[in-house]
């Protein structure tokens, strides 16, 4: 059978280790189904009553079995020889993201738990990734490495403590982005990025970097209501549909920002950009930004 005809067939556990050997998994296993299964990559399969006194085998819903060819191929591509469950976790919520037939809201929110352990187990080398990424975005070009080497650590111990130092931080973000102390020169508040309808200024960045901490405990500890999570889903969905549709455009105007508006190459990496972007908006529908942001709003401009 094609892709197409097998995604359109309810299948056993046993038809989904065919399915993967006939994909070039010559390993797979009932065992590695029921692992899926208990990591929630795939949902549980349904109980079949035929006779009276037994059952058939438990059967996965042709959704279910279309995303478990999608999660092979995923794993295939990887470069890595073992490919850890949660690094395929982000493309069953893009899928969740985008569709609503094929995974249930149940697995939505095991993944998303799952996503947010990762996201948050931040070793120093990805805290100082993270750090660098927003000072490389606000940097005056001339900057000197000391500057840059005062916000880097700032900000680590910002995340690792969870309580940024905001007035050092503040006056270190003024140096970064204005080197010089002479008049006329910018000052932070007035050094954005980005396209003027829409400027991402070094005060939104904090506020979504801090933001993004919080959605992903709240996340990990799975505090967040699957009413919460499709309401989210809801809204998402119509800002990022209208995104895509100006995306072009806005990479075309934004000059030395438009790697902003960039559309990542690798279909995995446009899965976790997907994934990524979901979480503001799942933080302000759960009511975590505006506190933040009122935070950070009074930290960054208290003088």
């Amino acid at each position: 059978m094609t892709d197409t005809q097998v995604g359109e067939t309810a299948a056993t556990a046993e038809d989904l280790v065919s399915d993967a050997r006939d994909l070039g998994v010559t390993q797979a296993s009932t065992r590695m189904i029921k692992d899926w299964v208990e990591h929630r990559l795939l949902a549980p399969p349904a109980f079949r009553k035929s006779t009276q006194r037994g059952s058939d085998a438990r059967v996965f819903p042709p959704e279910q079995r279309r995303l478990f060819h999608e999660i092979v191929k995923a794993k295939q591509r990887s470069p890595l020889t073992r490919v850890p469950h949660h690094t395929v976790v982000p493309m069953n919520l893009h899928i969740w993201l985008a569709y609503d037939t094929v995974i249930t809201d149940e697995q939505a929110r095991r993944a998303l738990r799952t996503y947010a352990r990762s996201a948050g187990a931040r070793n120093e080398a990805r805290r100082r990734s993270t750090a660098r990424q927003v000072i490389d975005q606000f940097a005056h070009p001339e900057a000197s490495r000391a500057q840059r080497s005062m916000v880097e650590a700032l900000l680590i111990d910002g995340e690792t403590t969870k309580r940024p130092r905001w007035d050092l931080l503040k006056s270190a973000m003024r140096d970064l982005a204005a080197p010089w102390r002479a008049d006329g020169l910018p000052r932070l508040d007035e050094r954005v990025i980005g396209l003027p309808e829409i400027p991402m200024t070094f005060e939104a960045a904090v506020g979504m970097w801090m933001l993004r901490l919080e959605v992903t405990r709240s996340l990990t500890a799975e505090s967040v209501s699957p009413k919460v999570l499709r309401d989210a889903r809801a809204e998402f969905r119509v800002g990022w549909a209208r995104y895509q549709d100006d995306r072009a455009q806005l990479q075309g105007r934004a000059g030395a920002s438009a790697g902003m508006f960039a559309l990542p190459e690798e279909t995995e990496a446009q899965a976790r950009e997907h994934v990524d972007a979901f979480t503001a908006t799942l933080g302000c529908t759960s009511g975590l930004a505006e506190p933040i942001f009122a935070e950070v709003r009074a930290a960054l401009r208290r003088r």
